[in-house]
């Protein structure tokens, strides 16, 4: 069966593929890479975290609602990573390297890098493949397979194909790649994350100094009249005012977010930092 790709002919007589995106790859297959290199690098990133905490209990405390109103006493959650998705990657290999919260800079570039060359076709969409033998069909469901006579134009396929799609029943899907975020991913929150996790986890610095550190942007408030800085210190909620130093109060939400993204992504869900 042979599926043919169909382009249009410039006044040179050279075959032109409209979309600048789409990519003539080494085996003159076509790839059409949407997700941009950077978010697919944080996805592969938090995958490695997930692996690495697979088995292990992550754990965090929420508050507990009072007479309409939060107030200290806490309720702990606990949950016991098991990454259950994710089989188009080799797991066992990606779990097998250095842990990414001990990987240097460059150990972590290596890694990311060599994750996204050997798996950013299933972050591509799906594009029209062409056929020269039976034995390249794929058994897949987002495909249909027609054979295209080559003295075919260009609006006898598009008028042939729609019929076909329609008395066939062939719905077309919104699926377009093979992996699809839960939404858009914003760097600086993912590094941001990561950064406090990290640091969290090594339990070296505290609440303040990791603010600090990843450069918590706290801007001010006011108190009796007199306007300060909140990276000086803040006002927390509760009948009794407790002054603390700026950005406790986010780098706590960071480090519980961060537990939260990581039993979501053991779930096949990514981006996603609520339960």
């Amino acid at each position: 069966m042979i599926l043919l790709l169909t382009g249009y002919r410039n006044k040179t007589n050279e075959m032109t593929i409209e979309n600048k995106t789409v990519i003539i790859q080494k085996d003159k297959t076509l790839s059409k890479i949407t997700v941009r290199k950077q978010s697919i690098w944080w996805f592969f990133q938090w995958l490695k975290v997930a692996l690495d905490y697979n088995g292990k209990t992550i754990e965090f405390k929420i508050g507990k609602k009072l007479g309409g109103s939060y107030g200290v006493t806490k309720n702990t959650k606990k949950y016991k990573i098991k990454v259950n998705a994710w089989k188009q990657f080799d797991l066992k290999e990606i779990k097998s390297i250095k842990p990414i919260l001990s990987m240097t800079d460059k150990e972590k570039f290596n890694y990311l890098n060599k994750m996204f060359l050997e798996y950013r076709q299933l972050f591509s969409d799906f594009t029209i493949r062409y056929i020269k033998d039976s034995k390249d069909l794929i058994n897949d469901k987002n495909y249909f397979t027609v054979q295209i006579p080559i003295s075919k134009n260009r609006q006898d396929i598009d008028n042939e194909l729609d019929k076909l799609r329609k008395v066939h029943n062939i719905q077309k899907s919104d699926k377009k790649t093979n992996i699809s975020f839960y939404r858009s991913i914003k760097p600086k929150e993912m590094k941001r994350m990561f950064d406090v996790f990290k640091l969290k986890e090594e339990g070296k610095l505290s609440n303040e100094e990791i603010a600090s550190k990843v450069k918590y942007n706290t801007g001010t408030y006011t108190k009796f009249g007199k306007t300060r800085k909140k990276k000086e210190f803040y006002i927390m909620k509760g009948k009794i005012g407790q002054i603390q130093k700026g950005g406790v109060r986010q780098v706590q939400n960071a480090y519980i977010s961060a537990k939260k993204l990581i039993i979501n992504i053991a779930d096949g869900i990514f981006p996603k930092n609520n339960l």
